[in-house]
């Protein structure tokens, strides 16, 4: 049975999302309801704020994108579809590429869903275990026979992402010295990696997105080339694993 202190707990967490609820609140608070319609709109507007916050560390690229004004209402709008449920809000905004994939009904920003999902890998990435990948001649050791029949270990903080849009350029143009692409409608491959402390993207082709897919799958490095050269039969996979390597991208082999 639900008691009357969580009854009321449970109407003030609603009022905090709709003012229309709070005249229902103020009538069971024991101050003056001019005072509590006061009191719990400063408590709103501190937890919009910190949602907002919340939202725009994660995603700072769809920010700029969308600006300030359109950013503020789509996390309310966001907020209130998919209220934080934990203290730690570093997973607040783990619903909102799908959130903009639902509600952007213009074609013209249908990329914005990509992008957040891109920025969402990267905002994981960075609270990822952290690994000991293996040292250059741990990696002799195996030669290369023991290499393609053996699986690979991907790192816990890489995300392969494929999108119709030109993802990578409008992430890379976001950054330090970036110009944004001419074109969006372009399709891309991007990887999420964290080589060190820093998550970043490494741009990835189709048949690299589909050799390292199997890869996440746990198969073998051999059947990973398979997959590649099923789309390009001239994949040249011992330049891919130095650069998956060099990236942190693979840690290791499981033999």
């Amino acid at each position: 049975m639900t008691s009357e202190l969580e009854s009321c707990q449970r109407t003030f967490d609603l009022a905090l999302r709709d003012a229309k609820l709070e005249p229902a609140l103020a009538e069971r608070l024991s101050t003056p309801e001019s005072d509590a319609v006061r009191r719990i709109g400063l408590y709103r507007g501190n937890l919009r704020a910190r949602w907002r916050a919340a939202l725009a560390n994660a995603y700072p690229v769809l920010s700029a994108l969308v600006g300030d004004a359109y950013f503020d209402t789509l996390a309310h709008a966001y907020a209130r579809e998919h209220p934080s449920q934990s203290g730690d809000l570093n997973g607040f905004g783990a619903s909102m590429p799908g959130f903009i994939e639902a509600c952007e009904p213009d074609s013209q920003y249908r990329y914005f869903a990509d992008v957040a999902r891109l920025e969402w890998s990267l905002h994981v990435a960075y609270f990822a275990a952290d690994v000991i990948p293996f040292t250059p001649q741990q990696w002799r050791d195996i030669g290369s026979a023991a290499l393609l029949n053996a699986p690979l270990i991907v790192h816990p903080a890489c995300a392969a992402i494929a999108s119709q849009y030109a993802i990578t350029d409008i992430w890379q143009a976001h950054q330090s010295g970036g110009g944004f692409p001419e074109c969006v409608d372009i399709p891309a491959w991007t990887l999420v990696v964290r080589p060190l402390w820093k998550p970043t993207i490494v741009a990835h082709s189709a048949s690299a997105h589909a050799a390292f897919v199997s890869l996440q799958q746990g198969q073998t490095l051999d059947e990973a080339l398979d997959a590649a050269c099923e789309i390009d039969p001239g994949f040249d996979i011992a330049a891919q694993l130095q650069t998956w390597i060099a990236t942190s991208a693979i840690i290791g082999a499981a033999i």
